[in-house]
């Protein structure tokens, strides 16, 4: 599980590195412009996806919850996001590698963003935040192109053969 979860968490990190590049061709009135996005815009899209990671991350290591809302914007400025999203990408990558294949199966309990008390393996969790990611990545693809950006290659065959 966790060579799996290491595959993931590095495609995850090479995946956000190439919307970001594509994303930041577009300008910043583009990214931010709603384009019919479930977080309206680029941005706020890519703010999300960070957002939700933070507040896993906290639950995964016991702290308290971050943010209170999966719509609290953390950098209006491009640069902040991006250099934030990096630093996730990192520290997503140095959680899966610390972790054992036994770790990973250890049952965590935690309260959603609605107080209910759940509770699921922590190799679970790290799928679904890279399902998460990958799932709103989709749409900032379809948003880029919709804003007349060239959106780059996600599929993970292209990552696996370093392209």
């Amino acid at each position: 599980m966790r060579d799996h979860l290491l595959q993931l968490a590095r495609y995850n990190q090479w995946a956000n590195d190439r919307i970001l590049a594509t994303a930041g061709d577009l300008g910043d009135e583009a990214r931010r412009r709603d384009a019919g996005g479930f977080f309206k815009s680029i941005h706020l899209t890519l703010n999300h996806i960070l957002v939700a990671e933070q507040i896993w991350l906290a639950r995964w290591t016991g702290d308290p919850p971050p943010h209170e809302d999966l719509d609290v914007v953390l950098h209006e400025n491009w640069t902040h996001l991006k250099a934030a999203r990096r630093h996730q990408d990192e520290a997503l990558i140095a959680l899966v590698t610390s972790q054992t294949d036994a770790q990973l199966k250890e049952v965590l309990k935690y309260r959603n963003m609605a107080g209910m008390p759940l509770k699921l393996e922590k190799g679970l969790i790290a799928l679904h935040l890279f399902n998460h990611a990958t799932h709103h990545r989709g749409q900032c693809h379809h948003m880029i192109h919709q804003l007349g950006g060239e959106a780059p290659v996600l599929d993970m065959p292209f990552f696996l053969l370093g392209r």
